[in-house]
């Protein structure tokens, strides 16, 4: 609710955890503070989502995908 009222504030900006912090993304917000704006702001937020699992992925090293050790 916080950002379909115009407030711009995010945890995983303010104190990153994770790896959140490698990977760069927009807190996604806006002012209206109806009904609406907090669906624009969920939608904004899944194509964030797939922006950080389309960096997430190119960062995975190369190698074998099977684990030969079993």
């Amino acid at each position: 609710m916080l950002r379909a009222s115009g407030i711009q504030w995010d945890l995983r900006k303010v104190d990153p955890y994770e790896s959140y912090n490698q990977f760069d993304w927009k807190v996604q917000w806006q002012k209206e503070g109806d009904s609406l704006a907090r669906y624009l702001v969920r939608i904004g937020e899944m194509r964030e989502s797939i922006k950080i699992i389309q960096q997430a992925v190119e960062k995975i090293p190369g190698g074998p995908y099977e684990n030969l050790e079993v």
